[in-house]
C-alpha cells in the first residue's frame, strides 16, 4: 500500500481520471482502488466519499455499480460519512442494472431508510418488478430492504411489504428466497417487536475487512475452514498445543470456589502411550423424567459401537398435520 495521509489525495485525483476510460475493466479497478485507499487511510474518507457521490452521479451503468458496491463498504466503515451520500444514491438507483450494484443500494435503502426522504418510493418500483428479477441475491436483498423500511416507516410500506411477502411466499420458485420470506412472514405474525429486534439487531463498526489479511495467512485460514482458524484468523498450529505426535489432550479445569481454591475433585487426565487422554466413565441416570430410575455407567466406546448406535432403527415417526398460510399476508 503506497498511499498514505500525504500521498492519498493526489493518488485519489490520479485514480479519478481513469474512471471514464474506455476500458472498462480498468474504470472498474480505478473505483476499488480509491475504495481500498479509504479504508486503509482514514483521514482521506470524507474526501473519498464525496469523491464517490460524484461517480455516483454519472449516467454510466458499470461506474455507477462499482460506486454503489464501494460505498457500501464505506459506510459500513464510516456511517457519519453517509449524509453527503444520500442525494447521489438517489439518482443512481435507476441507472444501475447489475445484480452487485443493486444488492449494494438496497442494503442502503434498507439500512438508511430514515435518512433517505423517498426510500420507500424508490424501493416500490423494484418490489413490482420482483418477479422479472433474475438474481435470488437481489431477490433477498430486497425483502430485507422492505422489511427494515418497514420498521421505520410503517404506513408507507405496509402495503407494499405484504404484497412483496404474498409473491415471494406464493409465486417464487427460488428456494433461498421463499424460506427468508416465510421467516420475516412467521416473525411479523408472532411479534412485530421481536421481529425487529432480530432483524434490525445494531451492527458494530466494521474495523477490518477480510480483504485485507495476508494472502498466505488467508489462504492457510481458509483451509482449515472448519475449525476456529476462521475466529482467531490464525493457523490451528498457533493455538493448538503440540507435543510429539499424536496431540496432546488437556483439560480445562473449572472456575474456583469463592475461597479462591480449585475443587479436588478436578484431576488431570490420563495418558495413553503418550496418546489422547481417556475419558472416564460416569454414571447417567436413566430415568430423565425423574420417578427413581436407576442409574448406569457409560463409558466411550469403539468407533464401531457408535456406528452401531447410529444406525440403530429408529421408532417410527408420527405424521405431520400440513399447515395453510393465511391469504392476507399482511392482515
Amino acid at each position: 500500500m503506497l498511499a498514505d495521509f500525504n500521498s492519498a489525495e493526489h493518488i485519489v485525483m490520479e485514480l479519478s481520471e481513469y474512471v471514464t476510460e474506455v476500458d472498462v475493466e480498468i474504470a472498474r479497478r480505478a473505483i476499488r482502488a480509491i475504495g481500498t485507499i479509504a479504508v486503509h487511510v482514514p483521514s482521506t474518507s470524507e474526501m473519498i466519499v464525496s469523491s464517490l457521490s460524484n461517480l455516483l452521479e454519472l449516467d454510466i451503468d458499470y461506474v455507477c455499480t462499482e460506486a454503489a458496491v464501494v460505498m457500501k463498504d464505506l459506510v459500513r466503515k464510516y456511517p457519519e460519512q453517509f449524509q453527503q451520500a444520500s442525494g447521489a444514491v438517489q439518482k443512481c438507483l435507476k441507472i444501475v442494472s447489475e445484480p452487485d450494484g443493486k444488492s449494494a443500494l438496497l442494503w442502503i435503502l434498507g439500512e438508511y431508510g430514515l435518512l433517505i426522504e423517498d426510500a420507500p418510493y424508490l424501493l416500490e418500483p423494484m418490489i413490482d418488478g420482483f418477479m422479472e428479477e433474475s438474481s435470488g441475491a437481489v431477490q433477498l436483498e430486497m425483502l430485507t430492504a422492505a422489511v427494515k423500511l418497514f420498521f421505520c416507516r410503517p404506513p408507507e410500506v405496509q402495503k407494499m411489504l405484504g404484497r412483496l411477502l404474498q409473491e415471494a411466499i406464493q409465486d417464487c420458485t427460488h428456494p433461498d428466497v421463499r424460506d427468508r420470506a416465510l421467516l420475516y412472514y412467521r416473525l411479523l405474525q408472532v411479534s412485530p417487536e421481536e421481529a425487529r429486534r432480530v432483524i434490525c439487531a445494531p451492527k458494530e463498526v466494521v474495523e477490518e475487512f477480510q480483504e485485507e489479511m495476508d494472502a498466505d495467512l488467508k489462504d492457510r485460514v481458509f483451509e482449515e475452514f472448519n475449525s476456529l482458524s476462521t475466529v482467531y484468523k490464525q493457523p490451528a498450529s498457533k493455538f493448538i498445543q503440540v507435543s510429539g505426535s499424536p496431540f496432546v489432550a488437556t483439560k480445562m479445569p473449572p472456575p474456583p470456589l469463592e475461597g479462591g481454591e480449585v475443587p479436588a475433585s478436578f484431576a488431570k487426565p490420563s495418558q495413553v502411550n503418550g496418546g489422547a487422554a481417556v475419558p472416564q466413565a460416569a454414571p447417567v441416570d436413566t430415568d430423565l423424567l425423574g420417578g427413581g430410575g436407576s442409574q448406569v455407567t457409560v463409558a466411550q466406546t469403539a468407533t464401531g459401537d457408535l456406528l452401531d448406535d447410529l444406525f440403530a432403527a429408529p421408532a417410527p415417526a408420527q405424521p405431520a398435520q400440513p399447515s395453510t398460510l393465511p391469504s392476507d399476508l399482511m392482515g
